[in-house]
């Protein structure tokens, strides 16, 4: 594309892709995607409402290390069983951390349209990626 072009105003520059070509006019997608499991996992994050209560957020922190020493005291001492299962509750907590991530993303603004639309493109062109 020639500078005179531009000086012109025969082509804007929004509309023009990064080699200089012309974009097609593409109609604005009004496709909502619904996410069930996205709207369940925010119901359950909003009943526990970890933000305002110190207690909960006291006991999501000590449950695990409780949970291991009762382990230890009460059902095996040996290292390997300890080992074991120490690693296990700290899969399972990373796990929860993990939900807890995901549910504050979720709760999040999805934006604005122009930016739900360029969003839009760019999950076409991952889906067709994904289907080749």
């Amino acid at each position: 594309m020639m500078d005179d072009e531009r000086m012109t105003g025969s082509f804007q520059v929004e509309d023009l892709d990064m080699e200089g070509d012309k974009l097609t006019s593409r109609k604005p997608s009004s496709v909502v995607y619904e996410d069930p499991v996205a709207d369940l996992l925010l119901k359950y994050y909003s009943k526990i409402t970890m933000d305002d209560n110190e207690m909960v957020r006291f006991v999501f922190l000590a449950a695990p290390f409780g949970i291991i020493m009762f382990f230890y005291m009460f059902v095996s001492n040996s290292t390997s069983s300890m080992i074991s299962f120490t690693a296990f509750i700290v899969s399972l907590v990373f796990l929860g951390v993990s939900m807890w991530m995901l549910c504050e993303i979720l709760k999040k603004d999805v934006g604005p349209r122009s930016m739900q639309d360029i969003a839009e493109v760019i999950r076409e062109g991952s889906e067709g990626f994904f289907m080749t």
